[in-house]
């Protein structure tokens, strides 16, 4: 059995960093589909940096963590895009009773003193929204009873 080594070499600035791996059962050097942790790949198993000795895939360790920023950066504005179009569609919605009024407006940031707004009394198990510009009158199951 070969046995491997584990060469480990870091530099700062201009220098290369170098990693190399090889699993037991890898594929040895230039042996394609050796089987086993590292197969597959000639020169065994993961090879990183500039080792050009071992014949393996040679990568940049430090050049691929500026992608993954932007791929992040792209994923928050997409999400960002999406929720602020679903917030336009709230502000469309047209109240009629019997429909269920939307989780985001049932916080107590929407909720008002009827009496202030010249409103009628709601009952102990009714609570007035203002939502936009409009008063919207929900029970305790969060069914629109008056929109106003």
């Amino acid at each position: 059995m070969k046995k491997r080594f584990y060469l480990v070499t870091c530099t700062l600035n201009l220098f290369v960093t170098t990693l190399t791996f090889a699993g037991p059962g890898g594929g040895g050097g230039g042996m394609p589909g050796g089987g086993g942790f590292g197969g597959g790949m000639s020169g065994g198993g993961f090879s990183g940096g500039a080792d050009r000795m071992s014949g393996g895939r040679s990568m940049n360790i430090g050049s691929g963590f500026g992608n993954n920023d932007d791929l992040f950066d792209d994923l928050q504005e997409r999400r960002r895009a999406r929720e602020e179009r679903g917030f336009q569609r709230l502000k469309q919605l047209k109240w009629k009773t019997g429909y269920t009024i939307p989780q985001h407006y049932r916080s107590d940031r929407y909720k008002v003193n009827g009496l202030g707004y010249n409103l009628p009394q709601a009952q102990s198990t009714q609570q007035w929204y203002k939502i936009n510009s409009d008063f919207v009158l929900v029970d305790a199951n969060n069914v629109i009873i008056d929109v106003r």
